[in-house]
């Protein structure tokens, strides 16, 4: 309905401004206009990730930004206090999504600014433990999935199951064991290495058949996450 869809408020560290409704539930934000739905340019000196700095995701009646392993971090700007993202945070009306935009001559940070409002007034959630996950043993080269204090090992894994698993907990441990949005690309390069033809139906078709393996319940995965149409992340604990 016009008027209560939630908006961003972009500004910019040289004075852009510019409104964006959120029309989707998944927002990817990043350099490049043609690689996201939210574009922050110009980024003269590259601090923004130039394919998905940061995704905004719309869940359960809350929205969240996740920073998705950037070099210069996601920050969420609250009632005058700054806080990193560490892997996700809710965010709720009159939030601010802070992204490094520039560094003046004498090293001042000036930020890029997307103020987040919502008419419907998006409450603020506090996470609670979730103690069912994933975790790789990177010297048995295997997957488990823990339940309070079992451990089960999942079994049969394909090789390009196992590859698929292997990139994408490398990739959160990278970023401080936060889960990372993988893009197709990157996922069809670490499957497939150098063949070509590779395409997208043949990831979704792996991630299918692995959440059969991996899922408690495969028809609502919480473990291996799509981002529609632009990849999956992995939930996995070092």
């Amino acid at each position: 309905m016009k008027g209560l869809l939630p908006v961003l408020e972009v500004h910019g560290p040289n004075g852009e401004l510019f409104v964006v409704e959120l029309l989707k539930d998944h927002i990817s934000i990043g350099r490049f206009r043609e690689f996201n739905d939210i574009g922050l340019e110009p980024d003269p000196q590259q601090l923004v990730t130039r394919k998905t700095h940061c995704i905004l995701e719309h869940e359960a009646d809350t929205w969240w930004v996740i920073d998705n392993g950037s070099v210069n971090r996601t920050f969420v700007r609250r009632e005058g206090e700054v806080e990193v993202v560490h892997g996700r945070a809710p965010i709720q009306d009159g939030d601010a999504i802070r992204l490094l935009g520039l560094l003046t001559e004498d090293g001042q940070p000036l930020y890029w600014e997307l103020v987040f409002s919502d008419p419907l007034k998006t409450n603020r959630v506090v996470e609670g433990p979730n103690t069912t996950y994933l975790a790789y043993d990177w010297i048995q080269a295997r997957l488990f999935r823990i339940e309070g204090t079992h451990r089960q090992e999942i079994r049969n894994l394909r090789p390009q199951e196992h590859k698929l698993i292997r990139y994408m907990d490398q990739r959160n441990r990278a970023n401080g064991n936060v889960p990372v949005m993988c893009s197709y690309e990157e996922l069809i390069t670490a499957v497939w290495g150098d063949e070509i033809n590779h395409i997208e139906s043949e990831i979704n078709h792996l991630v299918y058949e692995l959440r059969q393996k991996i899922e408690p319940d495969s028809n609502e995965p919480r473990f291996l996450q799509s981002v529609r149409g632009l990849g999956y992340r992995l939930e996995t604990r070092g």
